[in-house]
């Protein structure tokens, strides 16, 4: 049985109003902690961790033909499953239990600090309510990575800061507990573990590599990051309000709007422009008194990598023959015959 995502949520959404009936295997608020295994009335089953009959999240279903989809499965091709958490009412109503405020913590491998050592159900706490504050996002598309690689945690609240006085999809929190850590991946949109292995290879080019990327360049790809960049916004808002604006090497649209592959567009053209102040230093850059650029076949890198991170994180974007040409550098990569 193939199921999609989509399919998944709309069982979901099914039980939420009540067309589809759950019946737990034990009342989940006589026990303390432990999976609960609901039988739905469409055949499938759905297993939720259990915290002192509280949802804590889904760890598996099963389908009618006996298939399993596990918690990796869900992190890895299902986020907006492995993501999902009903309301107070519906918590109740369908699956009585009380229902969890959480969202999503993202640290950079160099920020830890106190989560250094987070692992499933260890509480968090800062020393006072005073700032920096624990942020926690109300979803994946809410995180903000500036940094990369780092962890990404599953958290409840349980201890958040008031008036909490700000605008935002987040919380600011003195206090949380994890429910589990995710893959980082989930971060860059379904085809997340492509845009990471983008990202390990950019930040560890050499000249050699950033020469070989420039020289391999298809001449019509950069032309096609702009036109992505413009399907994307006419899928996402419904039109495109700027048809005719040059968008080649941009990696962050107005008004701050995310990319199909989350902040993997400004991470892979961090990493070049990181490798290239380790290995050439001043001499790969030029800049004025308000920006800074890389120059040579490092920027010529830089947007091979944005290419790359397109084609291969966003392909429903774009045709066949056109993903062949934004891949061009990326399959003439140091080391590498294909994708």
């Amino acid at each position: 049985m193939s199921i999609s995502e989509d399919d998944v949520l709309g069982v979901l959404k099914q039980i939420e109003t009540g067309d589809i009936t759950l019946v737990p295997d034990y009342d989940p608020q006589e026990r303390i902690k432990g999976d609960v295994l609901y039988r739905a009335s469409n055949g499938w089953t759905i297993e939720v961790s259990n915290w002192s009959g509280e949802f804590a999240g889904i760890v598996e279903i099963g389908l009618p033909d006996g298939s399993i989809l596990d918690i990796d499965h869900l992190d890895r091709c299902m986020p907006g499953v492995a993501e999902y958490f009903p309301g107070k009412d519906v918590a109740w109503r369908a699956y009585r239990m009380k229902a969890l405020e959480t969202g999503f913590i993202y640290l950079s491998d160099d920020k830890l600090g106190r989560f250094a050592d987070a692992r499933e159900g260890m509480v968090v706490s800062n020393p006072s309510s005073e700032p920096p504050w624990i942020i926690v996002n109300h979803s994946l598309r809410d995180v903000t990575v500036a940094r990369w690689p780092g962890r990404l945690w599953l958290a409840q609240v349980l201890d958040r800061l008031e008036p909490q006085d700000h605008r935002g999809n987040y919380t600011r929190c003195v206090s949380v507990k994890i429910v589990r850590e995710m893959p980082t991946h989930n971060l860059f949109g379904p085809y997340g573990e492509q845009v990471e292995q983008v990202l390990r290879f950019a930040g560890g080019l050499d000249r050699g590599g950033a020469e070989r990327l420039a020289s391999h360049r298809h001449p019509d790809a950069a032309e096609l990051t702009s036109q992505g960049w413009h399907r994307w916004q006419a899928l996402v808002a419904e039109k495109d309000g700027t048809p005719d604006r040059d968008m080649r090497g941009v990696v962050t649209a107005a008004n701050n709007q995310k990319s199909p592959v989350g902040h993997g567009l400004s991470l892979a053209h961090r990493a070049v422009s990181d490798a290239a102040e380790r290995i050439d230093g001043d001499a790969a850059f030029e800049e004025d008194e308000e920006e800074r650029w890389l120059i040579g076949p490092w920027a010529a890198a830089g947007s091979a990598m944005l290419e790359t991170v397109w084609g291969l994180g966003a392909p429903e974007l774009f045709d066949v023959p056109e993903r062949e040409k934004l891949l061009r550098a990326w399959q003439k990569r140091p080391g590498h015959d294909g994708v």
